[in-house]
């Protein structure tokens, strides 16, 4: 059993207000700064030897303003393929050109993605193959970013925005084929009321963790798992569900394969108790995230 202990992000500006990781892929860490003077900034950082890098904006860029969450998704990868480590930005803008044939729905988005390379130093923005991706609205992101490393695609949960209608959906990325697309989350429960949705990887497959509340304020989760080994068939299936659970008891995400749960006091799964939380406001926290580190001395 360990105590977990707070992991102490550098500061990139004196306007520094709070971070949010992005990822993280071998050694390095992707970090967001939020500031008061809304120049929020992105980061790579080492934790072991404590390097830090400041991720520099593309001049005269039209994806500028849309730079930061929610207004974009952000995730961060190693690209095998050219031995770097890449940072990738993916923005959705209206299409004027697009007539919207359903009433509910304003107006169609299309998105766009831009690309950082940690050996050159620079943004670009990069065209993705196979069929356009549109949303119906605008794409905000609202939950966290996972990696199956073996299918080479990134996951978000994201929400599409429009005067009538909020809709989550899941993007994703594929950076080995240059490739994006939209995948529909599984049908809602009628019986109970979503808290939250989270994206994980669990049997080296995208899942899908849903808490859910009853009419008698009573939680549960469900792991959802997709299944896309063939190309023309595409579905969801249940693989069990955890509850009732109490409201000081929060689901965190998927670590080897189980579910972590934290209370006030521990992190825990069906195995037993993973680490002791005293000291730490950390049940009270917006959202949760589980991420692999691997200690690395090389400089970057």
């Amino acid at each position: 059993m360990k105590q977990l202990k707070e992991l102490n992000v550098p500061m990139v500006s004196d306007y520094d207000i709070g971070f949010k990781v992005i990822g993280t892929c071998n050694s390095l860490v992707c970090i967001l700064h939020y500031s008061f003077n809304q120049s929020c900034c992105l980061s790579l950082w080492n934790p072991t030897t404590m390097q830090t890098k400041k991720i520099l904006e593309p001049q005269n860029s039209a994806l500028l303003p849309y730079k930061v969450p929610p207004n974009c998704l952000i995730g961060f990868y190693f690209n095998q393929y050219v031995n770097d480590y890449e940072v990738v930005r993916i923005h959705s803008f209206e299409d004027i050109d697009s007539a919207c044939l359903d009433d509910s729905l304003s107006k169609v988005s299309v998105v766009r993605v831009e690309k950082y390379s940690l050996r050159s130093g620079l943004w670009r923005e990069i065209e993705c193959y196979g069929p356009s991706v549109t949303v119906n609205g605008i794409l905000f992101w609202t939950e966290n970013c996972v990696t199956l490393e073996e299918k080479r695609t990134l996951f978000w949960i994201a929400m599409e925005v429009s005067e009538k209608i909020n809709h989550e959906v899941i993007i994703y990325f594929n950076f080995n084929h240059t490739k994006i697309g939209k995948i529909e989350c599984p049908f809602k429960s009628k019986y109970c009321s979503e808290v939250y949705k989270k994206v994980a990887v669990y049997n080296d497959s995208l899942a899908l963790l849903i808490c859910s509340e009853n009419k008698c304020m009573e939680q549960c989760l469900d792991l959802w798992v997709f299944h896309d080994n063939y190309e023309d068939f595409q579905c969801w299936s249940k693989v069990f569900t955890i509850g009732v659970f109490s409201r000081l008891e929060h689901p965190v995400g998927i670590w080897k394969d189980e579910v972590l749960m934290a209370t006030p006091e521990v992190l825990h799964c069906g195995s037993g108790i993973i680490a002791l939380l005293h000291g730490y406001d950390f049940v009270s926290r917006f959202s949760y995230n589980v991420f692999n580190y691997v200690e690395n001395y090389v400089p970057f």
